[in-house]
């Protein structure tokens, strides 16, 4: 789960106030920065599919992690190939909160048990009309997300 939001995700962030900057809607990744470790360096066109979407107090996220594609399974997969088809691919879904520029999760389901223990985690977060950035509070990592879609009542 922390990987997920960091990798959703080396700046102090203004606060996020207007309606125009809500986080409601769908999103999908354009861009990784990483700034410490095996990967890096700006990614851009090797980020793999993903999607938030926000309503106005609950969140839903699934996203492939790292930088390629994932193998198809084959007809009848063994344990070792669901292993590697499912490692790098994380689902959650759960409640937000939105503090100035902290963001805060609490997961209620998750494609990890251990996601669901009720822990919450926290990045912090800058929102620019559509487009969406997620920093790990490390600042190692920075995601930049895209609004595909707005949504929730006004």
């Amino acid at each position: 789960m922390r990987f997920f939001l960091a990798s959703m995700a080396v700046l102090c962030v203004p606060a996020i106030s207007s309606d125009a900057q809500s986080l409601c809607g769908a999103w999908k990744p354009v861009e990784v920065v990483i700034r410490k470790g095996a990967d890096l360096e700006r990614h851009t066109t090797d980020v793999q599919p993903g999607l938030m979407v926000f309503t106005q107090n609950y969140y839903v996220g699934i996203a492939v992690r790292g930088f390629e594609p994932r193998v198809p399974l084959s007809a009848q997969p063994t344990v070792e190939e669901r292993g590697r088809a499912f490692t790098e691919f994380t689902a959650n879904a759960g409640t937000y909160r939105l503090r100035d520029s902290t963001f805060t999760v609490t997961p209620i389901v998750a494609k990890n048990p251990g996601t669901m223990a009720g822990e919450s985690y926290t990045d912090r977060i800058r929102v620019v009309a559509d487009t969406l950035w997620f920093i790990s509070t490390s600042g190692n990592r920075q995601n930049k997300w895209v609004r595909i879609e707005r949504s929730c009542a006004r």
